[in-house]
């Protein structure tokens, strides 16, 4: 009988001790508010139209989401892990989905998931030789982008990460205002983050959706919709100060039929930040600028510039915050071509409340102006919101 209970007490033990060594936990944010959102457009020859709308749809200072992530420890500095991530609706719960495809995007949207899917990934991690993850994941071009004052926000008036939403009776342009359009997630990407050494850390990120690479030579048989994306990033931390700096390639098509010579398009992004964070004080400077061209031609598309400054100041439970840049767009360089040539710009305040370490309560107002260069014709798109973010 004791020796029973022994052999039981240490299957017991073991397990405790097997199933101490990997760890899944939930986590996500739940953003929740009103937003009013109002349009105002002039035509080349100088005729009015306006449009607004609102409601309690929330996902204004982030986009809801719900994700599982786990590590395992495999020994030796190794572990393995996994990350899931889905994407709601925080005003009706639904899982948020978008017509833009999982894999490639040439439209110019936000490269949603038809299934709702943000992140999925597996990887390794090694204390010494750093990480590797493959699946569908954020670029690392995006977070430079984003920046970090109120970072990852879905209002007008953030210069490199708003998309300014122009119809053809206003300030008409096929350029998107997002800076990193195109190159927001990726499906079918692998990336490697290197260890941390002397403030340095490295990131690369590659992937292609077909078996065959995306070259100027076409692809003799695949048919669909073909995607490829390489990019190349740095951070480099310095006590107060840290600079990041990146650059990323993204190529892809429309759907293709079997035998069809490849015709597409390559999207070249570079940008870089440069932030101060010390005593609740945190300033940034954020540069960027997006190329277009005809993959096999060369051909000049389209162009975007932008750039913004931001400030943010955590004083007790309240932090104001403030952005403002400047940019411009241009589409095809042709002298037959419609001017399509914008000057952009955008500002964006608020402040946030924190009822607690994960609970945050919010107000922001939002502006985004493009004017086509020596015309009449403009948007503005002004954003009011108000909400309550809580982080689990």
């Amino acid at each position: 009988m004791k020796k029973s209970l022994f052999a039981i007490a240490a299957a017991t033990a073991f397990a405790g001790a097997a199933q101490a060594q990997s760890s899944v936990s939930v986590y996500g944010i739940y953003d929740g508010g009103f937003s009013h959102t109002k349009t105002d457009e002039t035509s080349s020859s100088n005729v009015k139209l306006g449009a607004q709308g609102g409601g309690f749809t929330g996902g204004e200072s982030a986009s809801s989401r719900i994700g599982f992530r786990g590590t395992e420890d495999l020994g030796k500095g190794l572990t393995a892990n996994f990350n899931l991530e889905l994407g709601f609706n925080a005003g009706t719960g639904e899982v948020t989905t978008a017509t833009s495809s999982n894999t490639a995007n040439t439209t110019g949207a936000t490269q949603g998931s038809d299934t709702g899917i943000r992140t999925a990934i597996v990887g390794l991690g090694s204390k010494e030789f750093g990480t590797i993850q493959m699946g569908r994941q954020l670029t690392g071009i995006h977070a430079i982008v984003a920046g970090d004052v109120w970072g990852g926000n879905n209002m007008a008036g953030d210069m490199t990460y708003s998309d300014i939403k122009a119809t053809s009776y206003g300030a008409a342009n096929t350029v998107s205002g997002r800076v990193h359009s195109v190159a927001t997630r990726s499906s079918n990407m692998f990336t490697y983050v290197s260890p941390t050494i002397m403030g340095l850390t490295l990131r690369g990120d590659v992937g292609n959706t077909t078996s065959t690479a995306l070259n100027t030579n076409g692809y003799a048989s695949t048919p669909g919709i073909q995607f490829s994306i390489k990019g190349a990033y740095a951070t480099y931390n310095y006590g107060a100060f840290t600079v990041k700096a990146g650059t990323v390639s993204v190529a892809s098509n429309e759907a293709l039929s079997t035998g069809v010579a490849f015709a597409g398009t390559r999207t070249t992004i570079n940008a870089a930040n440069a932030m101060y964070r010390d005593k609740g004080l945190t300033v940034q400077y954020t540069f960027a600028t997006n190329k277009t061209e005809n993959a096999v031609t060369s051909v000049y598309t389209s162009g975007v510039r932008a750039q913004k400054l931001s400030a943010s100041y955590q004083l007790g439970a309240i932090m104001p915050f403030v952005q403002y840049g400047v940019g411009n767009t241009q589409g095809a360089r042709s002298l037959s071509a419609a001017n399509t040539s914008t000057e952009d710009s955008a500002v964006q305040v608020g402040v946030e409340y924190s009822l607690s370490k994960r609970t945050n309560l919010y107000a922001a107002y939002g502006k985004s102006d493009r004017k086509v260069v020596n015309s009449s014709a403009k948007t503005e798109v002004t954003d009011t919101a108000v909400g309550i973010r809580h982080t689990f």
